[in-house]
């Protein structure tokens, strides 16, 4: 009986220890956000961990304006640039689930040629290996486009579709083309109608949108100069403007479901190709996110870099733990990807030093 009681005690002390742990990690977090900031000249950032499939932290640091000083809070707006893929992604598996699109049918095949020479290819199709493109070789990064077209230039394919990965927006702009065509919408309207007001993502769009525009974060250079946050044409593979809190919505909506309802996690996480990111075999392309194989299992992640935002998003479906985030400056946000990752979901991630990006504590 006694032997029976100090079990007990035992499991006990286990279980609150786990717990505890975990607090303890996100004390380290919280404690080092202000001094990796000022490190790094980032001017705000919007962060959000997810812990057993739930989002258990979001926060806002620093400014959203250097000339205003306006904090950063859990609405603060960010650029999110390339995070919008993902997004995307999903929104053309579900199309494939109810039939709309088959995911290897060449996508020429959905729209007349003048309406892709006119909307996608601003020219003639100079290049006859464009219709051999279909929504798979796009998800995963196989299309054969580059990552943006030459101005001036007509747009060609660097080798044979589906032949081996080259990472390119360009060619999401293609799908999105087609699946504006094949919804009979704009891919903005589409998505809001589809993907995010279902998901409660009330701060998020691909479009510039006035009603928010006093929660928009002020983007900046390198060189800490502001950037105009000019209203461009809405590209899913780039346009991108959302929080933290509203991404991890997605991420727990889409990829922390139980295993017994992971139809739409294993697609976005197959048809798995090789990459030329790190050493051979740690990390291949899903069905828009990257995926890095560890002994302890796979993690899908996404990253943010442009000229006007950097972000982060990286998780494991199997542990149901994810972290998330954006700032407004251009790159920097790569160079504190390691540490946040570490501290966050306590994971080594080798991706950034494969990419050659000095992390911001490096020794000059």
């Amino acid at each position: 009986m006694k032997l029976g009681i100090r079990l007990t005690k035992v499991t006990f002390c286990v279980l609150l220890w786990v717990p505890l742990l975990a607090q303890s990690k996100l004390n380290q977090l919280q404690k080092a956000l202000p001094s990796i900031l000022d490190s790094t000249g980032i001017p705000g950032l919007s962060i959000a961990l997810i812990k057993e499939g739930k989002v258990t932290w979001s926060s806002g640091l620093g400014i959203k304006n250097k000339r205003t000083k306006e904090p950063v809070s859990t609405q603060t707006i960010f650029r999110g640039a390339s995070l919008g893929k993902p997004l995307f992604a999903y929104a053309v598996l579900k199309l494939s689930e109810q039939g709309k699109i088959e995911l290897d049918a060449p996508l020429i095949s959905y729209v007349p040629p003048a309406y892709l020479e006119t909307h996608f290819l601003k020219s003639r199709m100079a290049d006859p290996q464009i219709g051999l493109i279909t929504a798979r070789m796009v998800l995963n990064h196989t299309s054969g486009l580059p990552n943006w077209r030459s101005e001036g230039k007509s747009l060609t394919t660097m080798f044979v579709p589906g032949s081996r990965y080259s990472y390119s927006g360009e060619g999401y702009y293609l799908l999105q083309t087609v699946v504006e065509y094949v919804v009979k919408e704009p891919v903005e309207s589409f998505m809001q109608r589809t993907v995010f007001k279902p998901m409660g993502m009330t701060h998020t769009s691909y479009e510039y949108q006035a009603v928010d525009s006093l929660q928009y974060a002020r983007s900046y250079d390198m060189s800490g100069k502001h950037v105009v946050d000019e209203q461009e044409p809405v590209n899913v593979a780039h346009t991108l403007r959302t929080t933290a809190d509203d991404y991890a919505r997605f991420i727990v909506a889409v990829m922390m479901k139980p295993q017994s309802d992971q139809q739409t996690v294993k697609a976005l996480l197959s048809s798995q190709v090789k990459t030329d990111i790190c050493q051979p075999g740690q990390v291949s392309w899903g069905l828009s996110f990257a995926v890095q194989h560890t002994a302890n299992g796979d993690l899908f992640c996404q990253w943010a870099k442009s000229p006007t935002a950097s972000g982060y998003v990286i998780g494991s479906t199997d542990q149901r733990t994810a972290l998330i985030y954006f700032v407004n400056v251009a790159n920097q946000g790569l160079r504190i990807a390691e540490r946040l990752v570490e501290l966050g979901i306590n994971y080594k991630d080798p991706l950034f030093s494969c990419f050659g990006v000095r992390p911001y504590n490096a020794r000059r």
